[in-house]
C-alpha cells in the first residue's frame, strides 16, 4: 500500500486528505432512512495502491479508493478508467481526475502499473483491459486478505476512458456488468478507425454521457454523431474552452486552468453519482432546464431518452 504521490499533493491534497466523511449507505430506494447527500458534498482520503494479483489478466492496474472503506456505509461502486493513447503500460496521465473520484467515495481501477509514469506509450483499443479489471475487482471484493473484501457493490459498476480509452470504455460498455459508460473526448470514427465501428453503438445497455472540448477537440465531431445515434438514456456535455485534453491537465483555451479540471472532476462525480447510486441531487446536474451543468458558465449540455 501506498500514500498519495508527491505531485499530487500540490494540485489535490486540499481535496482529498480534508475529511473523512460517511457515505450514507446504498443506492437511493434500497435502504430505509433519509435520501444520501450528493458524492459531491463527501471526501475521503485516498490510497492509491497495486492492484493486487494481477498476472491472469489483459494490463496491471493501479487503484485509488478511500484510505478507510469502513467509513463508506455498504458497498463501494466501482469505475474502471481508460487512458488517452490507449496506454496499457503508464497510469499517471488521469491521477489527478481518477484521485479526486475516489475520494468522493468510489473505487477507481485504473489501466497501468502502479509504478509506470512514462507517458510516451502509444497502444491500440483492447477493451479486454477494461473488463479485466471488472473481473479483479470481483475477485478482489472476495479475496481472504484483501483490504476491499466484501467492500465493493459489483452491482454497481461503470467504465469511463479519455481519448482511444474511451473507444475501449465505449466498447466494454456491452458487458452486462456494466451499469454506467462515460466517453471523454471520444467516439466511435465513422470508418472504424482503430479497429472498432459505431454498429457498436448498438449493444450499449445503460446510459452513457459524451464529454467533449468543443470543435478544438478532435473527438467533438465524434462525441457528438455518436451521442445522436445512441438509443439509450444519454447525456451530451460540452466546454469548447477544454479542446481535447483540457478536462485532463486543467487547461482553458491553452492556458493552464485548474478550475477547468474542477469542473470535470464535478461532472465526473455527479455523472458516476446519478447513474451508480441513483442520487437524485446529481440526476439534477444533467437533466431538466435548470440542470446545474446547464447553468455553469461555458458549458452546453443536452440529454434524451431519460
Amino acid at each position: 500500500m501506498a500514500w498519495l504521490k508527491p505531485v499530487l499533493v500540490a494540485a489535490a491534497t486540499a481535496l482529498v486528505a480534508v475529511t473523512a466523511t460517511v457515505v450514507p449507505a446504498s443506492p437511493e430506494g434500497e435502504a430505509a432512512g433519509p435520501p444520501a447527500p450528493p458524492a459531491s458534498a463527501v471526501f475521503h482520503p485516498v490510497v492509491r495502491e497495486a492492484a493486487a494479483r494481477t498476472g491472469d489478466y489483459a494490463a496491471e492496474y493501479t487503484v485509488y479508493r478511500p484510505a478507510d472503506p469502513d467509513r463508506v456505509r455498504g458497498g463501494l461502486p466501482v469505475v474502471v478508467f481508460g487512458n488517452g493513447a490507449c496506454r496499457h503500460t503508464s497510469n499517471d496521465e488521469l491521477l489527478t481526475l481518477e484521485t479526486l473520484l475516489a475520494a468522493h467515495g468510489f473505487v477507481v481501477v485504473a489501466i497501468g502499473g502502479f509504478d509506470e509514469p512514462a507517458l510516451t506509450e502509444n497502444g491500440s483499443p483492447e477493451p479486454a483491459v477494461i473488463t479485466d479489471a471488472i473481473t479483479w475487482a470481483e475477485r478482489e471484493n472476495g479475496r481472504r486478505g484483501s483490504a476491499l473484501r466484501n467492500k465493493l457493490d459489483t452491482r454497481r459498476i461503470g467504465v469511463a476512458g479519455h481519448s482511444c480509452g474511451g473507444i475501449e470504455a465505449l466498447v466494454a460498455g456491452a458487458d452486462p456488468r456494466v451499469k454506467s459508460v462515460l466517453s471523454l473526448d471520444s467516439g466511435f470514427f465513422a470508418d472504424g478507425t482503430l479497429g472498432y465501428g459505431r454498429e457498436n453503438l448498438r449493444k450499449l445497455h445503460t446510459p452513457t454521457l459524451f464529454v467533449d472540448g468543443g470543435p478544438n477537440d478532435v473527438a467533438y465531431a465524434n462525441s457528438g454523431e455518436n451521442y445522436d445515434l445512441v438509443t439509450v438514456p444519454a447525456v451530451r456535455a460540452t466546454n469548447p474552452a477544454a479542446g481535447h485534453t483540457g478536462f485532463v491537465y486543467g487547461q482553458r483555451d491553452g492556458n493552464p486552468d485548474p478550475s477547468v479540471r474542477e469542473e470535470a472532476v464535478r461532472v465526473l462525480v455527479a455523472w458516476f453519482d446519478f447513474t451508480l447510486n441513483g442520487n437524485r441531487t446529481a440526476r439534477g446536474y444533467f437533466l431538466g432546464a435548470g440542470c446545474g451543468l446547464c447553468v455553469t458558465p461555458g458549458w452546453t449540455v443536452t440529454a434524451k431518452n431519460f
